[in-house]
């Protein structure tokens, strides 16, 4: 996907935003450049990418694409919600929020435990922000409560590791069973 064309997916999605921070939406499309763009498609395309690299394939010095790739430095807040749900409405209620805060929710994905549950990582720019998301959320039908934190520091992302172990884990059990 070409730049421009992720510029006017951004654009489509001010304006589909459910009213939800539509003007300030719009606002943040201004502060992204195409660089920026570049950075995100090649991060989508492989999240994994060093910065080392990513600096190099789109020819600009490592300490710049640093500072753009780091979402904080931008003022961008993450978090997790967790939102119990009644009547076994969990994917509803998930899909629902999903298309609702196109904006503003990351991933959202079904849980088991004693209730039926939902979580949902977002982002947001401040208090005010995170307030009015966490407020429609809970006015959704089948929404019974709702908790949410910030994360405040990544310390670590073994994903790679993880996952390369899990194969080889499981190609080995493959292998003795098979």
């Amino acid at each position: 996907m070409s730049h421009n064309k992720t510029r006017k997916t951004l654009e489509a999605s001010a304006v589909t935003n459910n009213g939800i921070n539509d003007f300030k939406f719009k606002g943040l499309l201004t502060l992204v450049d195409d660089t920026d763009l570049k950075i995100v498609e090649e991060l989508v395309k492989n999240p994994n990418t060093s910065s080392m690299s990513l600096a190099t394939k789109l020819q600009m010095p490592l300490s710049s694409l640093q500072r753009r790739r780091d979402l904080k430095a931008s003022g961008a807040k993450m978090g997790d919600t967790i939102i119990n749900v009644d009547k076994g409405r969990s994917r509803e209620v998930a899909g629902n929020i999903l298309k609702k805060f196109k904006s503003s929710v990351i991933n959202v994905s079904t849980r088991i435990n004693s209730e039926h549950n939902v979580a949902a990582q977002i982002i947001y720019n401040d208090t005010a922000e995170l307030h009015n998301l966490l407020e429609n959320i809970k006015a959704m039908p089948y929404v019974t409560s709702l908790q949410w934190s910030e994360m405040v520091e990544m310390i670590g992302d073994n994903s790679p590791s993880v996952i390369t172990a899990f194969f080889n884990r499981s190609r080995q059990r493959w292998a003795q069973n098979g």
